[in-house]
């Protein structure tokens, strides 16, 4: 069949200047075919933003059985700068070809990377397998949203995708307890081994009740692109780790070589991207208002995705409890304030975005989570880790404000993925969402790095004339404290990009989900939205 999911009602009412020359269509499905893909989808999610958390959970065994203790932290990194690369990458691919075979590639790439890491015998082959596993974990994503995003019409999808970004955060919460449970009672390579069969269940689940999605727009991948991008990325994610991890002082002439490599190839990479046909990253979509809202959104909030939980988990179990015995409980424990409230925000956002406009849902939740994220900035030493009422109710402590900051991360999470996955041309749809989900990767590879640099050179000042325990906590604290905060104007800084969104969820009519069989077998023209520029 062919393939041309619907627009955006803002787009629309903009004209998008011959972007789709025929009226905006999506496929719709029946029986058990809904939710058999939305089983295939989420768990392929799940899988890839549980995996960093669940490895993260495991690296001192790991680093144990293996042997080693230097360039133990690259078998984090290098998942996550393969992933950064590989969204675009993937996402322009699903444009061109076929968008379910090319999630089904990165399933597989992951899947293998997940097998050859689980047989590794060093830590050199253990980081170049997370390196191929990174490679197909980060193109699952912004496909899965783009197959979301073909086979459901707007209604029905708004809810569709906030249920699928729940996976990240519910990720949040099975990482650590799957990753502490397998290497209690197995060997830590079942940490890999336990992808094989539940992406064997999403790829038998995706063959048998998707059609192939094939688009009506046939392209060229840009393969100077690509090169330039990973160079660019792999430039500047090294120089960080290096510098984070490695102690290398950015005077030290191999830091200034690749931080100037980067500049090079990203200068060329823009050039080149702003001059080709056809783009492996279209710049041009920066254009058009809700993207680069989207986009710098999306840059913003990564970082704090990011960083919040391992800078929250050190902070807990090392800073504050020192290691003991009933640390790792206790960090799960102050992580399920942040990560079940994101959960419900995900869930909750497209219900709440058939109601209002983006704007009206995606800035005060970024308000919210960006103002009670400054009271972290003042813990201290004594500041319990929660005050409850009645035994369950939170009133008090640290947990208090993470709350109310992880639902409004929530909703703007599944918000701003609704905003672009309706508002973008038809035709770039993935490409569209490929642009916000790296720019939200990046953002955390680059501000985790940024913040760790940070957290090691503050503590060290702070610390300079301590002589006793509770002075070098005292140090260690404030330098948290400001972290929290920094994180805090960055979803602030979110917030400022959220005043630019226009638009609304586009309705469908009923009638028209009736259509349909078996797959993506029923097609139908959905009448058009109205204009969509409210706020």
């Amino acid at each position: 069949m062919t393939e041309a999911p619907a627009t955006g009602s803002s787009a629309r009412a903009a004209g998008n200047e011959g972007t789709d020359a025929e009226p905006p269509r999506f496929s719709t499905l029946r029986g058990i075919a809904p939710i058999a893909v939305l089983v295939g989808v989420f768990f392929a999610i799940l899988m890839g933003a549980m995996d960093g958390l669940v490895v993260s959970t495991v690296l001192p065994t790991i680093a144990g059985d293996l042997r080693a203790t230097n360039g133990v932290p690259f078998v984090v990194s290098a998942y996550l700068i393969s992933s950064t690369i590989a969204i675009p990458i993937f996402a322009r691919l699903s444009d061109i070809g076929s968008r379910r075979n090319v999630f089904l590639a990165g399933l597989v790439i992951f899947i293998v990377g997940s097998a050859l890491a689980g047989v590794s015998q060093n830590l050199t082959e253990l980081i170049v397998f997370r390196g191929v596993q990174g490679f197909g974990g980060g193109g699952m994503f912004p496909v899965a949203i783009a197959i979301v995003a073909v086979l459901f019409p707007p209604n029905l999808r708004s809810r569709i995708t906030g249920i699928v970004s729940g996976a990240a955060g519910l990720a949040i919460v099975l990482g650590p307890l799957v990753g502490s449970y397998i290497v209690s009672v197995t060997t830590w390579r079942w940490v890999f081994y336990i992808n094989l069969p539940f992406g064997a269940l999403a790829i038998a689940v995706l063959v048998l009740f998707v059609d192939p999605l094939r688009s009506q727009i046939r392209g060229s991948f840009d393969a100077p692109g690509a090169a330039l991008l990973s160079g660019w990325v792999g430039a500047l994610m090294l120089a960080l780790i290096q510098v984070a991890d490695a102690g290398w002082a950015w005077t030290d002439p191999r830091i200034l070589g690749l931080l100037a490599a980067t500049v090079v190839l990203f200068v060329g990479f823009l050039a080149y991207e702003l001059r080709t046909a056809e783009p492996l990253v279209p710049l041009r979509l920066l254009s058009q208002r809700v993207i680069a809202a989207s986009s710098g959104a999306m840059l913003f909030t990564g970082v704090v995705f990011s960083a919040m939980i391992t800078f929250l988990s050190v902070f807990v179990g090392i800073v504050l409890l020192g290691n003991s015995a009933s640390a790792t409980a206790d960090v799960r424990d102050v992580i399920y304030f942040l990560a079940i409230p994101m959960i419900l925000g995900a869930a909750f956002g497209g219900q709440i975005l058939l109601r209002v406009s983006y704007r009206n849902m995606i800035a005060p939740a970024l308000l919210l989570a960006g103002l009670v994220g400054l009271l972290l900035g003042g813990v201290t030493p004594s500041t319990p880790l929660w005050t409850l009422a009645f035994g369950f109710l939170p009133v008090g402590g640290l947990a208090l404000p993470l709350i109310p900051m992880g639902f409004g991360l929530g909703l703007s999470l599944s918000g701003i993925t609704i905003a672009v996955q309706n508002e973008a041309p038809a035709r770039e749809v993935g490409a569209a969402i490929g642009v916000t989900r790296f720019l939200q990767s990046l953002g955390g590879a680059v501000g985790i790095s940024l913040l760790t640099v940070f957290g090691t050179w503050r503590a060290g000042v702070l610390s300079a004339g301590a002589t006793t325990p509770g002075e070098f906590q005292n140090a260690l604290v404030t330098t948290y404290g400001e972290i929290f905060l920094i994180l805090a104007v960055c979803v602030l800084a979110a917030f400022a990009f959220a005043a630019f969104f226009v638009g609304h969820v586009p309705q469908t009519p009923a009638e028209d989900r009736e259509v349909g069989g078996r797959g993506t077998a029923g097609v139908v023209d959905p009448a058009p939205a109205g204009p969509g520029e409210g706020a």
